[in-house]
C-alpha cells in the first residue's frame, strides 16, 4: 500500500516541477484555459497554493488567514507561489505520520470535522486534478512541452536516485 508520506512528497515535488516548467514558458500561457475563461493557468496555479494554504491551516489548528500574493504577474508570481508551496508542503509532510484522529476546524460554513487522512488525501488529489487542468489548458493552445507522465510517482521516485 502506498503511504501518505510518499503521496505527499510526490505531490510537493510534482507541484514544484510543474510550476517551474510553466515558468520557463512565455507569460502569455498564464492566460490559457480549457473551457472556462475564469479558470486560466494563472488562476489554477494560485488556487492550488491557496487551497493548500487553507488545508494546512486546518491540519495545524491555525486560525483562518487569507492566502495573498505580493506579486500577481509572471515569473515573480510563480517564484512566490513556489516559495509558498514549499512552506506549506513542509508543514504537510510533518502531518503525515500524525495519529489519524478526527479534528475540528472552522470554515465559512461553520464548524466542521474531518480525519487527518481525509484532509491530507484531499490536498494531494486536489493538487493532482488541477495540475492536469494546467497541462490541458496548455495542450489546448498547442503548448505540449509538459508531459504529466514525467511527474508520476515513478518519476518522483526516479528523481530521488
Amino acid at each position: 500500500m502506498i503511504s501518505l508520506e510518499l503521496m505527499a512528497s510526490h505531490m510537493a515535488w510534482a507541484n514544484q516541477e510543474i510550476y517551474k516548467e510553466v515558468q520557463k514558458l512565455d507569460d502569455k500561457v498564464l492566460d490559457y484555459y480549457v473551457v472556462d475563461p475564469e479558470w486560466t493557468v494563472k488562476t489554477i496555479m494560485i488556487h492550488i497554493a491557496g487551497a493548500a494554504h487553507l488545508y494546512g491551516q486546518r491540519l495545524n489548528g491555525d486560525p483562518f488567514s487569507r492566502f495573498e500574493l505580493k506579486n500577481t504577474e509572471g515569473s515573480e508570481m510563480i517564484d512566490e507561489l513556489l516559495a509558498e508551496l514549499n512552506r506549506i508542503d513542509k508543514s504537510l509532510i510533518e502531518n503525515v505520520n500524525r495519529e489519524d484522529g478526527e479534528f475540528s476546524y472552522t470554515t465559512s460554513k461553520g464548524e466542521q470535522t474531518a480525519k487527518v487522512s481525509e484532509v491530507l488525501s484531499q490536498m494531494i488529489f486536489h493538487a493532482g486534478e488541477h495540475r492536469a487542468q494546467i497541462v490541458a489548458a496548455l495542450d489546448k493552445h498547442n503548448e505540449r512541452s509538459i508531459n504529466l507522465d514525467n511527474y508520476s510517482v515513478w518519476g518522483y521516485t526516479k528523481s530521488l536516485s
